[in-house]
């Protein structure tokens, strides 16, 4: 459920050229069926520690599977660009529940000592489904229409519905705590009024709103944690901060999968504005990459187990920053080859430390905090892809919007956004290095 949940995060990104003509709608408002998307899945992540353990993962599972068969349906039959998002947004519903659940069953049922593997099987979800989802989506869009996109997965759904009725069950005693209402709604404002302020940066930084939506935002989540500090109600347990390793491994995690879904967005997009190849070619090269890196998942989860974090974490992210440098640096004339090559080097190494990172993260915080710290993980890791897809959308449409050739526009837009990556894989890097560092100290204590 998840990976069809996940795959069409992406797989509607190559087909932006073509809901734009039909649509009549700009890069940066079409965007919005994969940013949309990513952030409702995110607002319901930050429930997901409640919905843990309030429900039984039999009872999540089928709500999730409901939820996004009708918004596909939605989504699939829609005749205009508002029921297009509408059917998203529902569709996202089911991904939400269902992505948290994957991994919370792995920390449940799974011995510690293994969970880097199953952290890292459970990975090939995350990993495949989004950079297959282009891959799917221009396929489709090559030889049919994008609806069909929508009609495959409802299938799909459907199927896996049907399996799970007689596979998942319930793992543990439900419990019955009050759901802070108030946190959940301040903390979805702030998530929303974020995403959306920081779109109107393609405006200028002299635009009001966005300086208004920032200011907003910083205040609603001032609230949100003096309410958590008085609350007695279940949401998220801000506890889990205090662990500044911990809050290290969420930074990298974010970042990580920040520039997984930034590529994803823009890759495609850049091989059929810039150098005029079909849809199919749009999706087809990020499955090299893909692949590899999925094949390679288990693995990278087993010499977390056996060598520890260190090697995987900083091995990675050294690879992917010699992707994302290598996209910087040509990023005015890619070729679709070196793009395909680029892409599975960055790919490789991000993979490399993804799920890793994860799994130290969860090694590095208290047993009684695990579903917490899957939440924060989990609603990070789609809030940070949502803001990949809008940061890197808006980077291009404001090069787009100046005067110019619009295909080398689009390349020099591009070129920016690459660069970003490069500054976030040195982040991650500096992150690691605090993480180990304060775990040393902890240690010696």
């Amino acid at each position: 459920m998840a990976f069809v949940s996940i795959l069409t995060e992406t797989s509607l990104n190559v087909t932006f050229p073509t809901l734009m003509k039909q649509f009549h709608v700009g890069l940066g408002t079409v965007q919005w069926t994969t940013t949309g998307y990513l952030l409702m899945i995110a607002i319901i992540m930050v429930s997901s520690s409640y919905l843990n353990e309030r429900f039984s993962a039999r009872q999540l599972f089928l709500t999730a599977a409901i939820a996004f068969i009708i918004g596909s349906l939605t989504a699939g039959i829609a005749n205009s660009f508002p029921v297009l998002l509408i059917g998203r947004l529902i569709s996202s519903f089911g991904a939400g529940l269902s992505i948290p659940l994957l991994f919370n069953l792995v920390v449940e049922l799974m011995p510690r000592a293994k969970w880097g593997f199953y952290m890292g099987i459970a990975g090939l979800v995350i990993v495949l489904a989004p950079t297959l989802g282009p891959t799917f989506g221009g396929s489709i869009i090559y030889f049919f229409n994008w609806r069909l996109i929508f009609h495959i997965v409802v299938g799909l759904a459907a199927i896996v519905l049907i399996v799970g009725l007689f596979v998942i069950g319930q793992y543990h005693e439900k419990k019955h705590p009050s759901f802070d209402w108030l946190s959940y709604f301040v903390i979805a404002a702030a998530m929303v009024i974020f995403s959306i302020g920081f779109d109107q940066i393609s405006n200028g930084l002299n635009n009001i709103w966005f300086w208004v939506s920032m200011l907003a935002v910083a205040l609603l989540i001032y609230v949100f944690i003096k309410l958590s500090k008085v609350s007695k109600k279940k949401l998220i347990n801000l506890d889990v901060f205090k662990n500044k390793a911990f809050v290290c491994a969420v930074i990298a995690y974010l970042l990580l999968q920040f520039i997984n879904l930034g590529t994803s967005f823009v890759l495609p997009n850049y091989v059929q504005i810039v150098n005029h190849s079909s849809s199919l070619i749009g999706g087809l090269i990020l499955l090299p990459g893909s692949i590899i890196a999925a094949i390679l998942n288990p693995w990278f989860g087993h010499l977390y187990d056996s060598k520890g974090a260190k090697l995987p974490l900083y091995t990675g992210t050294w690879i992917c920053l010699v992707g994302c440098l290598l996209l910087t640096v040509f990023g005015l004339s890619l070729s679709t080859m070196m793009v395909v090559i680029f892409f599975a080097l960055m790919m490789i190494g991000r993979q490399m430390a993804f799920n890793n990172t994860m799994a130290e993260g969860m090694k590095i915080q208290s047993d009684n905090l695990h579903t917490d710290a899957t939440a924060v993980f989990e609603t990070g890791q789609q809030y940070a892809g949502s803001i990949g897809t809008t940061v890197m959308a808006t980077i291009i449409s404001t090069w787009q919007k100046k005067q110019g050739s619009y295909a080398q526009l689009t390349a020099h837009g591009s070129r920016i956004a690459f660069l970003v990556l490069v500054v976030a894989s040195v982040i991650i890097l500096l992150c690691y290095w605090t993480m180990f560092k304060l775990e040393r100290a902890t240690n010696k204590d």
